[in-house]
């Protein structure tokens, strides 16, 4: 195990050989905090010990709404007070000195601030246990909020050892990244002193103060607990098993021992992001940490699974080597999200987590690179608000693809040991994309770099039109794009090609157009699945495949690559909607998860974006036999030794068919709520979608019961339920009484984009999204804060927006009514409303 206490020798090391030095940076950081519950403020001190490469009067850290009460710094056996220059817009501090300084010195800063409620910096939480309002303060310091907490240098690169004390109430407790090594009374409180960290960047720093309980186990020598509030530990169990198996797993995978003596996993009841990686002491929101088995459901046992795998996972990418600067968060994010991924299948192999992948993200990457308005994986940043903005679907799911489809070519072994040079030869330091690309490539001797380069450094993906003239395949590529009218967009990838042709598969690697010898019935290129990209066939290559989707002899991941790139076809404009629909058909006796998954979301989103039209009955009509089909077969209750994903999809069609008011789904629905509220019994994997189904069907006395039951609600879990559900009625009183609702006090922060996210899934609700959110925006902003990720989560609920005129409305008030940070996520839900206009049109005048 590597000694987490690092030298001061080793760390001037890691700086002068393997980063870029600047001419002040930290070495140490000695921290103490001293909340006031009473006040929501904290008193915090610090000594920072830092180098000073060449001589300067002047020195810049990073600090946002503290207030500075003292500064002095100790140089050359010198106490020098410096003058104090505060930049509120860039949210930098200067220290201004009488003479020029050079070499070792210590910074003494004397500092307070606020326990703010925007669930970013250090900030408070508040819950109620035995009836009783009680507060917790956390932190949530990624990408740039520890500044919020204590003058620093707030970047990746400037990596340094903290030593954390925290002076608490006797009835708190504290927790650190790092065991605590002392913790003795002075006075009426508890002083805890917590052991040195390994070198890491500020945002990995973790602080939290609380009436906390906890359970505990070991792996190794690392001792891990599950943290909770008063009350809760015991929904913990199944999260401390995922620990130390996940642990574990890594630890061998990588060759690489994880460097900390613990692990603490920390439910959070107030949380902004689904989890944070913080080294030895990972937060979560309590619904991806917590499970009861008695409402907990089968989704969010897999989710959890999978969020705790992903955060162990940046133990090692992200924690033990950080990339350089934030244009490389994919190096985080997207090693997070395909190690986790790896993780749960290889110990859950039943799950089908690979399968799952391309619902979970694929599918979102692939969305959202569509769009003109995407991004580059390695996208220029240059502040805070701009780091904000790349915590998506790129810098997770699309490179969390791209490395699948990169595995798949190297190979498994070469990847692993890719990924283990790389991680020695970097640990405790920083690293860039071409670090990797040097270790892999070494490793497997493949043209690693120049390949995946044009994956990482360039905008979209490409789309492969397939054409077969005189007994050959043609194959050419151009950028896909939704809103591009069917016209071809340059752009160029190097592609690792896989062809299936009958019996026989071809693997080329893709520069340029090329031709393959075709003499069989039928292609399908991307066999496999395994690369990034969509296919556009001819209408007799795409009814061959028609042919084998209905007989199976392509595999499911197959199936629902033919049917997924289609639908996007379609939306973009170069498949009609009728021709997706025939082509849909031949998916009638499908019985795969991920494939009729993928079927139904489409058709559900069709259903929506064209409800009103005068053909919504003939698409309504459509959907409705399509789930009968699908859930003859699946029935309502689970039948011995099914697959857990049969609890999905069951789950998924029943509020589908819920919706289109099937009669018998409603009256079997019925009959289950009726015997929830008599015996409080019902499966949780039944819980979501007979909510939906009572409330699709309910009134205003059903509304007044569903929400007793949400103020009742034993668990966060089931409280998003029920909160989800309140969006679902029909009648437009009551959700304009829901959106009243989500702005109170009984609605967490957290949760308030839920009922948002389902009611623009609602037929009867859509069109009452946009107005509130204009007549609340103040308010929203206020109540998240600027940089909240949530707030993007609003403005893009307005996407299902399919008019012209409305998209022009949307931008004007959002360019007077302008929150930085939220430029990237604007544009995109612009261009969807652009694009959504467009393919109505284009449908009306087909079935007119």
């Amino acid at each position: 195990m590597v000694d987490p206490r690092v030298s001061l020798e080793s760390i001037l090391c890691v700086y002068e050989n393997k980063n870029s030095v600047k001419d002040v940076f930290p070495v140490n950081y000695e921290l103490e905090f001293e909340p006031d519950f009473k006040k929501f403020t904290f008193i915090g001190k610090e000594k920072i010990s830092i180098r000073i490469s060449r001589p300067v009067n002047k020195i810049t850290l990073h600090a946002a709404e503290l207030e500075i009460k003292q500064c002095k710094i100790l140089w050359n056996e010198k106490e020098i007070k410096p003058k104090v220059r505060l930049d509120e817009k860039t949210e930098e501090i200067t220290l201004v000195f009488s003479q020029k300084i050079f070499g070792k010195a210590v910074l003494l800063i004397d500092f307070t601030g606020q326990l703010n409620d925007k669930l970013v910096g250090f900030y408070r939480s508040k819950y109620k246990y035995n009836g009783k309002e009680k507060y917790l303060a956390t932190t949530q310091f990624e990408a740039a909020d520890a500044r919020r907490a204590f003058p620093c240098w707030d970047e990746p690169e400037a990596k340094a050892t903290f030593d954390v004390t925290l002076l608490v109430d006797s009835k708190h407790t504290a927790i650190s990244n790092m065991p605590e090594i002392s913790k003795k009374r002075a006075g009426k409180k508890t002083l805890y002193k917590f052991d040195t960290t390994p070198i890491m960047s500020t945002y990995l720093l973790y602080l939290a103060v609380g009436e906390f309980e906890y359970i505990s186990s070991k792996s190794g020598k690392t001792l891990i607990r599950v943290i909770t509030t008063q009350g809760k530990k015991q929904q913990g169990r199944l999260s401390l098993e995922f620990t130390k198996q996940f642990l574990s797993y890594f630890e061998k995978y990588f060759k690489i021992a994880y460097p900390l003596p613990k692990l603490d996993m920390i439910a959070i009841p107030d949380f902004a992001s689904g989890a944070m990686e913080n080294w030895g002491a990972i937060t979560f929101r309590e619904t991806i940490l917590l499970f009861d088995p008695k409402t907990s459901s089968t989704e969010t046992k897999q989710h959890i699974a999978e969020v705790i795998a992903h955060e162990i996972a940046h133990q090692w990418f992200g924690n033990l080597v950080t990339m350089k600067w934030w244009n490389d968060l994919w190096l985080n994010e997207s090693f997070a999200t395909f190690m986790a991924t790896k993780a749960v299948d290889a110990l859950y192999p039943e799950w089908d987590f690979w399968d799952q992948f391309l619902i979970s993200e694929m599918t979102g990457g692939l969305s959202l690179d569509s769009l003109k308005s995407s991004h580059p994986i390695d996208v220029p940043v240059k502040s805070p608000s701009d780091v904000r903005q790349i915590f998506d679907e790129i810098s997770y799911n699309k490179g969390g693809c791209i490395l699948m489809m990169l595995e798949n070519f190297i190979g498994d072994d070469n990847f692993r040991k890719g990924l283990h040079s790389y991680l020695k030869k970097h640990e405790y330091a920083n690293a860039t994309t071409e670090d990797l690309w040097n270790s892999l490539g070494s490793i497997s001797r493949q043209p690693v770099r120049q390949m995946m380069n044009t994956w990482v450094g360039q905008v979209g993906y490409p789309v492969i039109e397939a054409k077969v003239k005189d007994s050959k395949l043609r194959l050419s590529q151009s950028r896909f794009l939704l809103e591009n009218n069917g016209k071809p967009k340059q752009g160029n990838w190097i592609i690792p090609l896989s062809v299936r042709t009958g019996d026989k598969t071809v693997t080329k690697l893709m520069k340029g157009p090329i031709t393959i010898l075709y003499k069989q019935n039928w292609f399908k290129v991307n066999y496999g699945q395994k690369g990034f990209y969509r296919v556009k066939y001819d209408q007799s290559a795409r009814d061959a495949l028609g042919v084998q989707v209905e007989e199976k002899t392509i595999s499911n991941v197959d199936r629902w690559s033919i049917h997924h790139d289609l639908f996007a076809l379609c939306i973009s404009g170069q498949v009609s909607f009728r021709e997706y629909l025939d082509f849909v058909r031949h998916y009638e006796d499908e019985d795969d998860y991920v494939v009729l998954s993928d079927i139904i979301s489409s058709l559900n989103f069709f259903y929506i974006l064209l409800s009103g039209e005068q053909f919504w009955d003939e698409i309504k009509e459509f959907n409705h036999a399509f789930f009968n089909k699908v859930f003859a077969r699946l029935g309502w209750d689970q039948a011995k030794e099914e697959k857990s994903t049969t609890a999905l999809l069951r789950g998924q069609v029943i509020s589908s068919l819920g919706r289109l008011e099937d009669p018998e789904i409603v009256a079997e629905a019925k009959l289950r709520f009726a015997n929830l509220l008599k015996t409080g019994q019902l499966n949780p994997d039944l819980r979501g979608p007979v909510y939906s189904i009572i409330a699709w069907t309910g009134d205003s006395t059903t509304y007044q019961k569903m929400l007793g039951l949400y103020r009742k609600a034993p668990t966060q879990e089931e409280m998003v339920r029920l909160l989800s559900s309140l969006a679902n009625f029909q009648d437009k009183k009551l959700l304009s009484k829901t959106l009243l609702f989500t702005l109170s006090k009984e609605v967490r922060t957290q949760n308030l984009f839920q009922p948002i996210a389902r009611m623009v899934t609602n037929p009867q609700g859509k069109e009452l999204v946009w107005p509130w959110i204009k007549q609340n925006w103040k308010g929203i902003v206020s109540r998240f804060g600027a940089g909240n990720p949530l707030l993007n989560r609003i403005i893009g609920s307005v996407s299902i927006e399919a008019d012209f005129e409305k998209e022009r409305e949307i931008k004007k008030f959002f360019t007077r009514h302008h929150v930085p940070g939220t430029e990237m996520k604007l544009a995109q839900t612009l261009e969807r409303v652009r694009i959504h206009a467009r393919f109505t049109q284009s449908t009306k005048k087909e079935f007119n």
